[in-house]
């Protein structure tokens, strides 16, 4: 089975072999489709985080905003390197508003006006992977919550299953971006999740490698260049 720290593990590894293959290796397919995996983990472990998150979740969403802000510059630069798309937000912008929408779904507060603008901001504020990384926090999150006991497990599974494949088809055909179906397979280590942390990496790695391995990899291709 595996624990919290081995899905962190999975999808920071993933992550950065996806990042090396796009700004360093003229988009390596493989590398790419490998980096698949990573979205859907942190979706994942951010909605189980704040399942298991009570009395401290207001500083766990200030953490993800405050590193949102400070991985914004790398992400541009890398960007304005790297690609003429349109400027966008980066993914821990995505995560700090799937926080939000989940925060909202449990208070039941106002939550049928906000929850759209929310969806409507990712989409128009260009956030790393929009709307879809919203359905797949909010959907993770309400899957583990509703059949959170043992015995409905199967209905967990099944749920995740379908969300993951629906979601990751959508934004596939619409966005026109087959290679991100590989996505699907992220299920695997999904199901067997274990639902304990496991020996994790320190509390503020995580945070701290997002911003520090975009700007490492700016870097070290500026290097490269000159």
């Amino acid at each position: 089975m595996i624990t919290s720290a081995t899905l962190q593990l999975i999808a920071i590894i993933t992550m950065l072999i996806d990042h090396i293959g796009f700004y360093w290796c003229d988009n390596n397919l493989t590398m790419r489709l490998i980096g698949r995996f990573a979205m859907p983990l942190f979706c994942f472990m951010l909605a189980e985080g704040f399942l298991h998150t009570k009395g401290k979740r207001w500083a766990y969403f200030g953490r993800l905003l405050i590193f949102a802000f400070i991985s914004q510059l790398p992400y541009d630069l890398l960007h304005q390197a790297t690609s003429t798309a349109a400027p966008s937000l980066n993914v821990m912008f995505t995560l700090a508003t799937g926080f939000a929408v989940m925060a909202l779904i449990e208070s039941r507060s106002w939550s049928i006006i906000c929850l759209p603008i929310l969806f409507m901001a990712a989409e128009y504020l260009n956030m790393d992977y929009g709307a879809y990384g919203i359905v797949m926090i909010a959907g993770f999150y309400l899957a583990s919550k509703l059949f959170q006991k043992e015995k409905y497990r199967i209905w967990r599974w099944a749920t995740y299953i379908a969300l993951l494949f629906t979601s990751t088809a959508t934004y596939a055909l619409t966005e026109g971006k087959p290679a991100q179906l590989f996505a699907i397979v992220a299920i695997i280590p999904i199901v067997f999740y274990n639902g304990k942390l496991g020996k994790r990496l320190p509390k503020w790695f995580g945070y701290i490698f997002y911003p520090a391995h975009l700007a490492i990899i700016y870097l070290v291709r500026s290097l490269i260049l000159l």
